[in-house]
């Protein structure tokens, strides 16, 4: 064989060769997501068990437990680290002899994210109904409202991490009559604010257990009341910077009935698009969403058979902080009123719209009741007394 020749036959190995050379060079990094825990029963009771935890995860992942108080070595894991998703990840722990409950937090870590499920049992004297809620906030975030050891009503709230940070995601207000929040509370910012779609992931939220919250795999069945939409009050799209932070919003405890079409879908979603226009054009918002079930007599079934109260009227509150504003404050406020109904109109304008002062007599409680102590009582009642109408910038 010629010299020519020689080339000629070995040339196609060669440009195979580089070809896989190149396609190795251009393979696209690993993609890492933020996990995603989840375990069926939390609150546990006092006895000793184990149940399975399921870990939603891409590429390589490390699990570990935190322990709170003074006890450790109460609980173990059957795996410390894999690769990929794992619906089989034992979790164990012992009998909790002590008459308090006791905590920890299962914590999952990838390279670049960190995740936490706190996880409480029980002790020997009965938790509270939620098993791991409190009557009244010890938090003097911005967006609270007014809560009490008197109306028989929980607190709760949901971390995530933003920007590698363990933050606040919401906090909520359990009716465990009614199984509905009559507030769910949260920041909003234009960085909430991503690409990551809406999950669908449907759950039960793990921080209380299955018969105290609305099990919503499936819709509402009908009850009483014709059938209705499972109507977030923290939306999906406020989230949507990461998975985990999305899949916290698809919780039962976020959820009530609501009509769909020409509400849910329409009017409520109008407004629920108008707050997020209004998170990027500003520092931050505090947001209360809620509902109210005075005079209902209507209810829905969850997917076990629980009854749902469908509400009779739903609001929102925003009050805004902008660091660049002029005049006598940097914040402002808003709050709307809807019945609960059909509307013709998909458009929230300012006929429905009121001063949070006018929304607090109507509900018979404080919003924003940490306003006072961040700018002064008075400067608080005159944000809280503002005509929005009036005020050019929600136009």
């Amino acid at each position: 064989m010629g010299f020519r020749n020689l080339i000629r036959s070995a040339l196609p190995v060669l440009l195979g060769v580089l070809a896989i050379a190149g396609c190795s060079k251009s393979e696209p990094e690993e993609t890492v997501t933020q996990p995603v825990l989840k375990l069926r029963t939390n609150p546990a009771p006092k006895e000793p068990g184990s149940q399975m935890m399921v870990l939603s995860a891409e590429g390589s992942w490390t699990l570990a437990l935190e322990y709170e108080g003074a006890q450790s070595g109460w609980a173990s894991l059957g795996m410390q680290s894999g690769s990929g998703s794992n619906g089989g990840i034992l979790f164990s722990y012992t009998e909790n002899a002590d008459e308090e409950a006791r905590s920890l937090n299962i914590v999952a870590s990838n390279r670049l994210y960190s995740t936490r499920l706190h996880f409480t049992q029980e002790g020997r004297k009965k938790a509270s109904p939620g098993g791991g809620g409190s009557s009244k906030a010890a938090a003097k975030w911005l967006e609270l409202p007014e809560t009490s050891d008197e109306d028989g009503f929980d607190f709760y709230s949901h971390e995530m991490t933003y920007h590698n940070a363990v933050v606040r995601n919401y906090s909520f207000y359990w009716d465990y009559d009614n199984l509905v929040a009559p507030w769910v509370a949260y920041p909003l910012v234009a960085g909430h604010l991503g690409n990551s779609g809406r999950s669908d992931a449907w759950d039960l939220n793990p921080l209380m257990p299955r018969n105290l919250q609305p099990v919503l795999f499936r819709g509402f069945s009908e009850g009483t009341a014709t059938w209705k939409a499972r109507g977030h009050q923290l939306p999906s799209a406020d989230r949507t910077f990461s998975y985990a932070a999305n899949a916290s919003t698809f919780y039962g405890t976020n959820m009530t009935p609501q009509i769909n079409d020409n509400f849910n879908s329409g009017i409520w979603a109008s407004l629920e698009g108008m707050v997020r226009d209004w998170a990027r054009k500003s520092d931050t918002l505090y947001v209360v969403t809620g509902c109210s079930t005075k005079g209902s007599t209507t209810y829905v079934l969850d997917n076990d058979g629980k009854h749902v109260t469908v509400p009779t009227g739903y609001f929102k509150a925003i009050l805004r902080y902008n660091s660049n504003s002029t005049g006598n404050t940097k914040y402002s406020a808003i709050a709307f009123w809807f019945d609960h109904k059909e509307y013709s109109s998909s458009y929230a304008g300012k006929g429905y719209c009121l001063s949070v002062d006018r929304l607090e007599e109507r509900l018979g409680y404080d919003l924003f009741v940490n306003l006072p102590d961040a700018i002064g009582k008075d400067e608080a009642a005159a944000v809280e007394a503002q005509d929005p109408t009036t005020v050019s910038w929600w136009w």
